[in-house]
């Protein structure tokens, strides 16, 4: 067998639950050919233990078992949110259509039928692995593709697109419990020189060290973002605006006292910030973002290097 499809279950695992051992023991011995993870349990009650605890990949469930059967154990994993992914195969004695349609209509993906074929077991569960494993992977590519899509490939930081679902949730806290949060815009004073004089990579070296700069002052349960450009953009949940005009000051500072090497050569920028805070009223985000613009522009026109706030 090539290296490549050795053991390609053996990060998975599998649930039998029957009542009778000696089916438990059969389809162990079954399934330990495939270096499988296998857990088992003599009722429907153990199992929904085991299941919370393990989250197997596949279930090989008995129809009728004392207590709970089959069935029922079947429509509640399907019920919940957190067990409807896992593929149920139906472990029967009975292959009559009326018992097979039952279970394929609970959410059942297969059945097994005794006594046990090895050969038809393994093929039917290496199936139902196979596509458990392909669906795995093809939901933590979208989560990876939607994680990519929301950083700024440059700086590392949040994106506009993400920073925007940060501040819709932010806003939807404070109309209800009236949580008030602090919005900083960051702008890079006469960024354009420093791309004209010295060339993009430069530029792009001093918005990465801007970035790591304004990183180390802010706390771990605030939200850093490159808003665009050489814009920047902060959201301080639980923070009123003497709170966000002090961060915003120790951030123009940090900047200030900054020194960027770039191909042999010290760079310094400064930063101008505007600040915004709900005042009280009914403000919406569009509100709040307007204003934190409005202050960032009286900085820049009042001298830059400076935080307005008021």
């Amino acid at each position: 067998m090539p290296d490549s499809e050795k053991n390609i279950f053996a990060d998975m695992s599998v649930l039998i639950v029957d009542d009778t051992p000696q089916n438990i023991d059969v389809l162990s011995g079954i399934l330990k050919r495939e270096d499988l993870n296998i857990f088992a349990a003599p009722n429907a009650e153990i199992a929904e233990k085991v299941i919370s605890k393990h989250k197997p990949d596949l279930i090989l469930l008995d129809i009728m078992m004392p207590g709970i059967s089959g069935y029922e154990l079947c429509e509640k994993l399907k019920a919940n949110p957190e067990t409807q992914s896992i593929p149920v195969i139906f472990v029967t004695a009975m292959a009559e259509t009326e018992n097979l349609v039952k279970g394929f209509e609970l959410g059942g993906v297969d059945y097994i039928v005794k006594p046990f074929k090895g050969m038809e077991v393994l093929v039917r569960i290496k199936t139902h692995l196979s596509l458990r494993r392909l669906i795995k992977e093809k939901n933590q590519l979208i989560q990876k593709l939607d994680s990519l899509s929301r950083i700024d490939p440059l700086t590392g930081l949040s994106n506009r697109r993400d920073v925007m679902e940060v501040l819709n949730n932010e806003q939807s806290r404070y109309e209800r419990y009236r949580e008030t949060f602090v919005i900083i815009m960051g702008d890079i004073d006469f960024f354009k020189k420093v791309n004209d004089q010295h060339g993009h990579d430069a530029g792009d070296f001093i918005l990465k060290g801007v970035a790591s700069t304004l990183k180390k002052e802010i706390r771990k349960v605030d939200f850093l973002s490159r808003w665009g450009g050489e814009e920047f953009l902060a959201v301080l949940p639980q923070t009123n605006l003497v709170g966000g005009t002090k961060v915003s000051e120790l951030m123009c500072k940090a900047i200030q006292g900054e020194k960027f090497k770039f191909n042999g050569k010290d760079f310094s920028v400064t930063m101008s910030f505007g600040v915004s805070c709900h005042t009280g009223e009914e403000m919406k985000l569009d509100e709040l973002l307007k204003i934190a613009d409005e202050r960032l522009y009286a900085a820049k026109e009042g001298g830059r290097n400076k935080v307005v706030s008021i």
